[in-house]
């Protein structure tokens, strides 16, 4: 077996090295191969007296005090081996032969870089494979087209290899049939078949699955072999392959574990929801985010900024964050400048989007006919004879007779035609430039994005800049400035959601306008064609301004210690204005026969925050022997101060949207401002011995203001260990297997954000509570809310135990997880008695909620010669329970319910039995239901309600349908969520495709989205197709009703099957090849074609899409696909 010890100073020569490569080859090429490579490495001296110190160690110090880079190409070179070295005035050579001595390892000097390498008599040829040779050379290049320095390459079967040149470039003699193993540290191993070939260019991809790899954790970093916590890394290329506007729904998909969500396609209004390993409390759910460590969104940085995503999923990885951290972490590292390497990029996309997918609604003969079928239906007389209809078949006929030649009398409007636009256009250009020296590096980004909607007048445009500058004083000391500044402006029709909801409602029997250009009037809805254009309706528009700046200084005295201080004022200013115009509507003969509304308004809202980000963090890191310790000690301060006024005015004749051009009467005016702070120390301690055995503790000790004297700290402690078995002796033989370690972690972690106010604890005097004193109303004082001062933190505690496996030289790399998450101290809000003359219901800590589940991650690299394939799958599953609610149920949204022993945010209703067959049938039910029953009619199962043979357990019904026989029905939190990401590359073409979606869902349609003529409104397809026939017991919809008390009962009758599968992304692209660029400025030059949510697979009714909430999906937005065309330039 390979083995891969680990290197406690490797990797950051390894990273070094990486970077180097590249720029070696611009200076080397043009300056130090016009002299030989080895005057630098002759001409420097060396004096030392290390004695039994690890190789790593040694090295270091020669690094430190000399132009020299050293590097490993070869996971069987163990850095930690012990060696000595005695020298005075010593040259490399001398140097490297005593460090080296006996210890079965060789160095071969390019330049200033030494490459630490087996000992040849490890790759000589092996005896037999002289005959029936020939000599083969090449070059390895990275996909950027950079050659890679000490690249292996193995004749396969035999020892017989070579490592690559400073070029590059390799020549080796094989056997004429010979099969070329090319393999490197951190990139993808391949295989080449040499038949027929004497030359041969190689392009090699890095291995996302690379065990070096570093992976940013809380205030600090890791290398992903040595994590003991669940920490799950997205490289910022995996965001910026799908061309969404919005960077959360980017990541949708990409982590096991992590659901999000969006509820509408709306620009700026998507309604993303993120979670991580489930839900853990009945209020916020929302993860933690920040921004190269600053508090923040996803959607406020620019996907094409991100380096990478670290998202903390367990409680060994997140409690470093405290009360935080109680629904997972997400680390956001932005892009910075590289030494000495100056780079220009420039990509553009462009795309078109249309509906997802949109109910399918009848025309207006359809409409008239349904509708006499539905009142004939509710107006049934006891013998089951029908009732009388509204239109009849005259009005119906001479109706179909007139829609061709007077469509304004006789309209047939289809109400999502006249009211959407599509498609609508998403453009995105970014540009950025990077470069630096050893002691000025900068980063510069500029985004601009302009995004229509499907909906009219309906926009978001975003402009983001970002500076990221580091500046290196000393080498014990350096200094930085992060600048980001963004701009947003989201705009639609005044009422838009409502508007967007009547889509869905307004019956086609209405009209647009009249034959005079006038707006018609819908008497039983609303005319969309007006209330979606802000030309008739108004406007609201919402702007958005953000500025922060990170001011970071760093002082490192020694090696092994390190100081870093850090200030982040982030400002956000936010300003909502919204116009309501008045709309008058005309009849057919141009007579305005309705106004709405009333009168004009204006509404001005302004919000102001100022956060406040102060750190100070003493870093630690040494090496004792095979023994290895880092250790982490901070202090940080956070102060957030927020204010709003709004201003109200209404009335005016004039259509200007300006408070001076409205009247002050009735005018209204309000102010508000709060603040509070977050304190916090915290720590942490890794230790390693010899790369095999891992622990982590972390702790953090939190104070908050948002909680009375007494209450305000909490302290969330974690701990984790890890083995990496496959290090062991006992593994040596196993070759198929290169990393295997197990791990297990346990902590405890904080939530405030269900406190409701940023003063729960305070009893506030209302100073303008109106009273009456001898028949008269004056104004006093009260206090209208009680207060709760004992309420604190709720606590998650969270165990976790991880296995990490990789196969055939990490080609093949697997992930499993499992997890007992409970929170504790809900804090819920509790009935008081009304005599005590509260308006309020106090927070106090009550529930407990438990999560259970696993994740899964398998992924597979491979190339062979010039075709990159990968494979990565993910599925994970958790199971949600109310633990307890100290017997309180919470019943909401006429559909929801919590309570104890089931997920929370459970579907509640009744449990339906089918449909009555007949009208008989109907009547002589022995269960007295809701209204007078007919055929077609929903059927309710009578549960059991009462005890018969006093056991205490309810055993039979009571006869009568009621609220005592709701059950919970479903269960709205996702299970089994899956991802598939498809990855292939050949020469210049790549193609991606993305599958994601989930394998267990109940989701639930009503109102508007379920029943025919609700509210007067529409009818759609599947209600005709599915509707109930006489003897059917099991039909899509009902008997055709306009009013049923019986068949709009909550039930199982409306609960959906929310599973679903998406192709969420496909992408062909095309890298034009370096010799067709030559010798232009450009770089690299790639183009591409993209779609976003081209197939769904699901057994929603049609017109409705499963990721859409339930309580949510009418009044919004339909979700979007998007057709887009981009390019990406490098120069």
């Amino acid at each position: 077996m390979k083995k891969s010890n680990e290197r406690a100073l490797c990797v950051p020569l390894l990273k070094k090295t990486k970077r180097i490569m590249k720029l070696t080859t611009l200076f080397s090429l043009g300056v130090a191969c016009c002299i030989s490579a080895s005057t630098y490495a002759q001409g420097y001296k060396l004096s030392m007296n290390k004695q039994n110190s690890s190789i790593i160690e040694i090295l270091k110090d020669i690094e430190k005090n000399s132009e020299f880079t050293f590097f490993f190409n070869d996971n069987r070179v163990n850095v930690n081996k012990k060696a000595s070295i005695n020298v005075k005035d010593a040259t490399l050579d001398e140097a490297l032969a005593q460090i080296l001595k006996n210890t079965g390892y060789n160095y071969q000097i390019i330049d200033r870089q030494v490459l630490i390498k087996i000992a040849s008599s490890s790759v000589s040829s092996m005896p037999g494979v002289q005959q029936n040779q020939k000599g083969i050379t090449g070059i390895i290049k990275d996909v950027n087209g950079e050659p890679i320095i000490g690249a292996n390459v193995v004749e396969k079967g035999t020892t017989n290899g070579t490592v690559t040149d400073i070029e590059g470039r390799f020549s080796l003699n094989v056997a004429s049939d010979a099969t070329l193993i090319i393999s490197y540290i951190g990139y993808v191993t391949i295989e080449i078949p040499t038949g027929g070939k004497k030359n041969v260019t190689v392009t090699m991809k890095e291995d996302s699955e690379a065990l070096d790899e570093v992976i940013v954790v809380g205030y600090g970093t890791q290398k992903k072999a040595n994590l003991t916590g669940s920490v799950e890394a997205v490289k910022g290329q995996e965001l910026t392959k799908r061309p969404v506007m919005s960077t959360s729904l980017a990541l949708q998909g990409l982590a096991s574990g992590v659901t999000v969500t969006s509820n509408s396609g709306q620009p700026g209004k998507e309604g993303e929801a993120i979670r991580i390993r489930g839900i853990g409390t009945m209020n916020n759910n929302d993860p933690l985010v920040l921004v190269d460590g600053v508090a923040s969104s996803l959607n406020a940085v620019n996907p094409n900024d991100i380096e990478s995503i670290s998202i903390l999923k367990d409680a060994a990885s997140s409690s470093i964050y405290g009360s935080r951290a109680s629904n997972g972490v997400i680390l956001i590292t932005t892009k910075r400048a590289k030494t000495n390497d100056f780079a220009i990029n420039f990509s553009a996309n462009v795309g078109l989007q249309t509906p997802v997918d949109l109910p399918k609604f009848l025309g207006a003969i359809d409409y008239l006919e349904l509708y006499d079928l539905a009142s004939a239906n509710d107006n049934r007389n006891d013998d089951g004879t029908p009732g009388g209809v509204v239109y009849g078949a005259d009005y119906i006929n001479n109706y179909k007779a007139n829609m061709a030649t007077d469509p304004y009398r006789y309209p047939n409007t289809d109400w999502a035609k006249v009211t959407y636009k599509t498609p609508a256009v998403q453009q995105s250009y970014n540009l950025s430039m990077s470069g630096g020296t050893d002691k000025l590096k900068a980063f510069v980004s500029m985004n601009v994005q302009d995004q229509e909607g499907i909906f009219p007048d309906t926009k978001m445009d975003r402009y983001s800049l970002r500076v990221n500058t580091d500046y290196k004083f000393s080498e014990k000391f350096s200094a930085g400035i992060d600048f980001s500044g963004r701009y947003s402006n989201v705009e639609e029709p005044y009422g838009a959601d409502f508007a967007m909801g009547e889509v869905r409602r307004t019956a086609p029997i209405y009209g647009t306008v009249n034959e005079f250009g006038q707006l018609a009037y819908a008497k039983l809805g609303t005319n969309t064609y007006a209330t979606s254009r802000k030309e008739f309706a108004g406007y609201a528009k919402d702007r958005y301004h953000e500025g922060l700046v990170n001011f970071k200084a760093s002082y490192k005295p020694f090696d092994f210690l390190s100081f870093d201080l850090s200030y982040a004022p982030k400002f956000n200013w936010k300003t909502t204005k919204k116009h309501q115009k008045m709309i008058d509507y005309y009849d057919a003969d141009g007579n305005k026969v309705h106004t709405y509304p009333m009168k004009q308004t204006l509404d001005l809202i302004k919000e102001y925050t100022l956060n406040q980000d102060v750190k100070f963090l003493i870093n630690f890191q040494k090496s004792f022997g095979m023994h290895n310790l880092t250790a982490l000690a901070g202090f940080q301060q956070i102060t957030n101060y927020w204010e709003n006024e709004k201003a109200y005015r209404e009335g005016s004749k004039f259509s200007y949207d300006q408070l001076n051009a409205f009247p002050v009467l009735n005018q209204r005016g309000e102010g508000e401002a709060n603040e509070w702070a977050l304190q916090s120390y915290f720590g942490r301690v890794n230790y390693d011995f010899n790369g095999k055995y891992l622990l982590e503790a972390n702790v953090r000790y939190d104070g908050s203001s948002r909680f009375a004297s007494g209450h305000k700290w909490g302290v969330f402690p974690s701990f984790s260990a890890g083995w990496r078995f496959s290090e062991e002796s006992f593994m040596d033989n196993i070759d198929w297997l290169d990393n295997a370690k197990l791990r297990g972690s346990w902590g405890t972690l904080g939530n405030q954000e269900g406190l409701g106010s940023n003063y729960p604890f305070s009893m506030d005097i209302n100073l303008n509570q109106q009273v009456v004193f001898n028949q008269l109303v004056a104004e006093g004082y009260a206090a209208n809310d009680y207060a709760m001062r004992d309420i604190t933190w709720e606590t998650t505690e969270m165990a976790d135990i991880g296995l990490d496996l990789g196969f055939f030289n990490n080609r093949l790399n697997v992930v499993f997880d499992y997890y007992i998450k409970t929170t504790r101290d809900i804090l819920m809000s509790m009935d008081i008695p009304a005599v005590m003359g509260y308006g309020n219901q106090p927070k106090q800590n009550a529930g407990k909620v438990r999560n259970k589940g696993w994740d899964l991650n398998v992924t597979w690299n491979d190339q062979i010669g010039d075709f990159y394939y990968r494979v990565a799958a993910s599925l994970s599953d958790v199971k949600n329970e109310v633990i307890d609610m100290k017997g309180i149920v919470k019943n909401f949204d006429n559909i929801f319910t919590n309570r104890e022993g089931y997920p929370l945010n459970s579907l509640w209703g009744l449990q339906a039995d089918g449909l009555f067959p007949t009208f008989a049938d109907a009547r002589n039910y022995g269960i007295t239901q809701y209204g007078k029953l007919q055929g077609g009619d929903v059927k309710y199962i009578d549960q059991p309600t009462i005890d018969t043979d006093g056991d205490g357990v309810p055993d039979a019904g009571d006869g009568v349908i009621t609220g005592d026989d709701y059950v919970v029905m479903g269960n709205t939190i996702p299970r089994y969520t899956y991802s598939l990401d498809l990855a292939m590359q050949y020469k210049g073409f790549d193609l991606g495709l993305f599958f994601q979606g989930v394998g267990k869902r109940d989701s639930y349609i009503r109102d508007d989205l379920a029943w025919a003529f609700n509210n007067a409104g529409n009818v759609q397809e599947w209600q005709k197709e599915g509707m109930w026939q006489e003897g059917m017991t099991d039909a899509a919809y009902p008997r055709m009703f306009i009013a049923s008390a019986n068949n709009i009962k909550p039930s199982t009758y409306w609960k959906q099957n929310g599973a679903y599968l998406r192709l969420k992304n496909i992408q062909l692209g095309y890298t034009l090849p370096q010799s067709l660029l030559g010798d232009f400025f450009i770089k690299g030059a790639r183009f591409y074609v993209s779609c976003q949510n081209l197939l769904t697979f699901d057994h929603m009714i049609s017109g409705y899409d499963p990721e859409q909430k339930e309580n949510g999906a009418r009044n919004t937005m339909p979700l979007v696909k998007t057709y887009s065309f981009g390019f990406n330039l490098n120069f």
